[in-house]
């Protein structure tokens, strides 16, 4: 994958919240709407997106699916992310990026 294929998979908020939850531990589809507040058709969506960008495994464990995310450089690289987005907005003093 690419870095502009990678970015693209991770630009939703949605996504990074998946990704943030199961960075976590795994999760099953059903945990992951309790925690998320999304519909089930959006949380297996988005899981779709994320696997099939290689960002999120999973494996059966009797009937339910559980998904983890495939290395933890990504919850590492997601919470620096926000970090450096919360440096920036101190310094942008209002003014948002478009």
């Amino acid at each position: 994958m690419n870095e502009d294929s990678f970015l693209k998979c991770i630009v939703d908020s949605n996504r990074r919240r998946i990704l943030m939850f199961v960075g976590q531990g795994e999760k099953c589809v059903t945990e992951l709407v309790e925690l998320t507040g999304m519909e089930q058709s959006l949380v297996s969506h988005h899981l779709r997106s994320l696997r099939d960008c290689g960002l999120v495994r999973s494996r059966r464990h009797g009937k339910k699916i559980l998904y983890n995310t495939s290395s933890s450089d990504i919850v590492d690289l997601l919470s620096r992310i926000r970090e450096v987005a919360d440096s920036v907005k101190e310094l942008a003093e209002g003014r948002e990026c478009v």
